[in-house]
């Protein structure tokens, strides 16, 4: 396959690999860095993001890819790279702060992969990719009435490959 056929599963790898490397967010995830994985559209089996989004492990995070456009920077045609973090927290319990969705959110911009030695935000995540974008953080709802938050990311590709 060629370079620009496997960049945007090597970089939503790339990203769950970064993730995975945050000890404070694995802790997160009750110390299973299987809880932060990738969805790769793959016929018949995985064919409905909406039911993938419903199957989150509570707590986990899913990186899927939304989609890419052209873009411009300074002056250059580029493409645009979106994939969207899904996040749901774990439980919280009675005189817990409720503070579960801010940290994930925190520690996803602001936590340093043990291998990095910067923060995931900062960070060259794909080496076909600069840095990502500032990202929004929303509250969604899922197919069962079920709230999450998810995370838009959108990295610019270097070059055209």
């Amino acid at each position: 396959m060629s370079g620009a056929a496997t960049l945007v599963p090597d970089l939503i790898d790339a990203l769950v690999a970064a993730l995975r490397d945050i000890p404070e967010l694995v802790r997160e995830m009750g110390d299973d860095v299987e809880r932060i994985y990738a969805y790769h559209d793959s016929y018949p089996k995985k064919v409905s993001l909406v039911h993938a989004i419903h199957a989150v492990p509570a707590p986990g995070i899913m990186a899927a890819w939304q989609g890419t456009q052209p873009a411009s920077l300074g002056g250059m045609d580029v493409w645009k790279h979106y994939v969207t973090l899904f996040l749901r927290a774990g439980e919280t319990f009675s005189g817990d702060p409720p503070t579960a969705y801010y940290l994930l959110r925190r520690l996803i911009l602001k936590g340093v992969p043990t291998s990095a030695g910067v923060t995931v935000l900062n960070m060259t995540i794909h080496p076909s990719c600069y840095p990502m974008d500032l990202p929004t953080i929303q509250r969604q709802t899922d197919s069962e009435a079920l709230d999450y938050f998810e995370m838009p990311l959108s990295f610019t590709q270097i070059g055209d490959d």
